[in-house]
């Protein structure tokens, strides 16, 4: 397994432009870095990973900036000496494998900084500078556990933790917050938290455990709140690389039609009017592009703190899971699909006790149903969307040949009625369909459904493989041929309201957006997996039966 990186960052309130970058190699961070200088900007973050590559922050900022890498003890002091004499004063620093890196900008005052210090004896020396009239602005765990730090002038109060696992640093965070503290200095390692506390004011916004995608997601939401990026710290992380980093999709997009009707409505259920013909609502990919071409997660959609309220939608155990929220790597689904080996039907249930509001047939997808669950008090909060299922062979290939065929192109249409003329069900009859692709009528909806509440100890269909986009016998390519083989299996959308925009984004029940298999856990299995990074929302933390 190669695992990925991680990131932990820090927000503060800040204005004007921000930039960042991560994972790139010296001279290239070298250029980036002379670009940004010429435009006004200045380092005020500086490290460098386990591969040698650089991550940095900039700010804007005037006058002189400085920075090294890769010196040794002498070098760095020697250095640091000159910078002194020159008005510039270390503003950050770090120590990998016995080498150095720093940044220095203006200054004036006094200025001190010690390497190689084990806690006791840095404890002490930080107490000595504080009663001098020095604070911490720099502090940094080395590889062997000992301590480096750059006192600047200050004054008022200064704490610093060290060691400290997420939650008891999270608490001791809010502590200080409470008290008018902010976060001035922040990293992790091996899962405990090294920081330092300032007095301040305002909001600030920590992260722990993103992948890149989230990270950027967050920075850019952030940014539009009047936040800027103070510190970012890369770590090595515990998520394989395939698992990571599929939320967005690098280019096109994803956003589902299903037809409104007076109770299927973009907002609450039942406030639609008479919608016109053709009117649909729309189900979109959870993403943001800025500027027509950058991209990222759609926060707002994808974060939520709502007890999770979704269970398996069959009772079924030889149904396994198949596609997740991709195929395959690049090949996106936004959805899960559940089937039994044998192709076999089996019965489905709501995924959470809510509303059905919506029964029909969708052109692509077949047969669909739609239901509505209230969740954290608030009403009509998530929806689950139901897939290629049956209603009764006649019904289904009447809707096949009057609805979807009709607006088919080549080659598609082509495929799609050979498929149903060789599953029993040519164009104008007589059907004589076969079981195995069509069901039975002992499958049909029960169409009171619509507008009823429903639980998940119900059945409210049965899995098929209706529409052109269920029966896995069409294809983009001309040359395409079905072989024959049943694809029956049960298509689901998880999809949230975003409160930002009061729209309905896909997101993952799971919190793991990636591919299937070795990135999932299996049934009935808690999902403490480091690759779950945005919200679980199955009931009890694990894909359950109903």
């Amino acid at each position: 397994m190669s695992t990925g990186t991680s990131y932990l960052a820090a927000w503060r309130p800040g204005t004007g432009a921000q930039w960042w970058v991560t994972g790139w190699n010296y001279n290239d961070f070298k250029a980036k870095d002379l670009t940004y200088f010429n435009q006004g900007l200045r380092l005020v973050c500086l490290r460098v990973q386990d591969d040698g590559t650089f991550t940095g922050v900039w700010h804007p900022g005037a006058g002189a900036q400085w920075w090294v890498t890769g010196s040794s003890l002498n070098d760095f002091k020697a250095q640091d000496q000159t910078y002194f004499n020159q008005g510039l004063r270390l503003v950050d620093i770090q120590v990998r494998n016995g080498k150095f890196t720093g940044v220095w900008r203006p200054g004036s005052g006094a200025q001190w900084w010690v390497t190689g210090y084990n806690y006791n004896d840095f404890k002490a020396k930080d107490l000595t500078y504080f009663n001098e009239g020095l604070r911490l602005v720099c502090l940094r765990v080395e590889d062997d556990g000992n301590f480096t730090g750059v006192w600047h002038p200050g004054a008022g109060a200064q704490w610093w933790v060290t060691g400290y696992d997420y939650n008891t640093f999270r608490n001791q965070d809010k502590t200080y917050f409470n008290e008018g503290l902010r976060l001035t200095d922040i990293e992790v390692h091996n899962g405990k938290f090294t920081a330092v506390w300032r007095p301040g004011s305002g909001a600030q916004w920590w992260n722990f455990g993103d992948d890149y995608e989230m990270v950027t997601g967050w920075d850019h939401t952030y940014f539009s709140q009047g936040l800027r990026l103070l510190k970012v710290f890369t770590y090595p992380g515990s998520c394989d690389t395939q698992c990571l980093n599929q939320v967005v999709m690098p280019t096109g997009s994803y956003n589902y039609g299903i037809t409104k009707t007076p109770e299927h409505c973009p907002g609450l259920p039942g406030t639609c009017g008479n919608p016109a013909p053709g009117d649909v609502v729309y189900y979109r990919w959870p993403c943001i592009t800025f500027d027509g071409s950058a991209r990222y997660g759609r926060m707002s959609a994808l974060t939520y703190s709502d007890a999770g309220l979704f269970t398996l939608p069959f009772s079924d155990t030889a149904v396994k899971q198949h596609g997740t929220w991709l195929y395959s790597p690049g090949s996106w689904h936004h959805a899960i699909d559940f089937s039994r080996d044998d192709t076999a039907s089996f019965p489905v249930h709501p995924a959470a006790p809510g509303k059905v509001i919506f029964i029909g047939w969708d052109a692509w997808s077949g047969n669909t149903m739609i239901i509505s669950h209230d969740s954290g008090g608030v009403t009509d909060a998530f929806r689950t969307i139901y897939m290629h299922l049956r209603n009764g062979p006649t019904h289904d290939a009447d809707q096949a040949w009057n609805v979807t065929v009709p607006g088919l192109g080549a080659p598609l249409q082509a495929q799609y009625e050979s498929y149903l003329t060789n599953t029993g069900c040519p164009k104008g009859g007589p059907y004589n369909p076969k079981p195995q692709f069509w069901g039975t009528d002992a499958d049909k909806i029960d169409m009171s459904l619509l507008g009823q509440h429903v639980t998940p100890s119900q059945v409210v269909a049965h899995a098929g493989c209706t529409g052109p986009g269920g029966c896995g016998c069409t294809n983009s390519q001309p040359n395409f041929s079905w072989g024959g083989g049943v694809n029956t299996h049960l298509h689901i959308f998880h999809a949230r309201r975003d409160p930002a925009d009061n729209e309905w984004y896909f997101i993952d029940p799971y919190g793991i957006y990636a591919p299937g298999g070795s990135c999932y856990p299996a049934f009935n299995t808690p999902i403490t997996t480091s690759c779950a990074r945005y919200p679980v929302a199955w009931k009890g933390g694990k894909a359950q039966y109903p």
